[in-house]
């Protein structure tokens, strides 16, 4: 739908991925639009998400990283989450606040080594809509935080039949 100041409104629901480590995960959403800013609730379809990692050590007088075993790696997130953002023209930003806590547990052998538990985990999406108003695309990415290395990957989202 286009408005009259030519900013096209997103309310509505929406359904669609994002993919992380090479991996599609499922993930809908359902906002409604006022002017410009727009708020609502996503749903990640996956919330258990499993990926094998190589353990590595780091060394601030060496460049070369060695890599000390293989870990398995096993992160859960809330199901739902609250966006807001905004819309200028056809390009579409906001902020995605998971309701809860995400937890990863980095497992070796058959122990779990160790365990994360991040409350108010956030992820920022940016993307454009095609010209129609009816597919978003983009990329999602989450800040560095303790020392880690931003994450970044991209999305998708098609408007879902009303």
């Amino acid at each position: 739908m286009l408005a009259r100041s030519m900013t096209l409104d997103l309310t509505g629901t929406w359904e669609g991925h994002y993919l992380q480590t090479g991996r599609r995960h499922g993930i809908s959403m359902q906002v409604v639009q006022r002017g410009q800013s727009f708020v609502g609730r996503m749903r990640d379809v996956d919330t258990v998400l499993a990926s094998q990692e190589q353990l590595r050590t780091p060394n601030s007088k060496n460049p070369k990283v060695e890599v000390i075993t293989n870990a398995e790696v096993m992160s859960t997130l809330p199901e739902f989450s609250i966006i807001e953002g905004e819309v200028e023209g056809r390009v579409v930003t906001f902020l995605k606040s998971y309701q809860g806590k995400s937890t990863t547990s980095v497992w070796v052998g058959d122990t779990a080594t160790r365990t994360f538990e991040f409350p108010g985990h956030q992820v920022n999406y940016v993307g454009t809509l095609d010209v129609k108003g009816e597919v978003l695309h983009g990329h999602w990415s989450i800040p560095p935080r303790n020392g880690e290395k931003a994450l970044r990957d991209r999305f998708e989202l098609r408007r879902a039949p009303a």
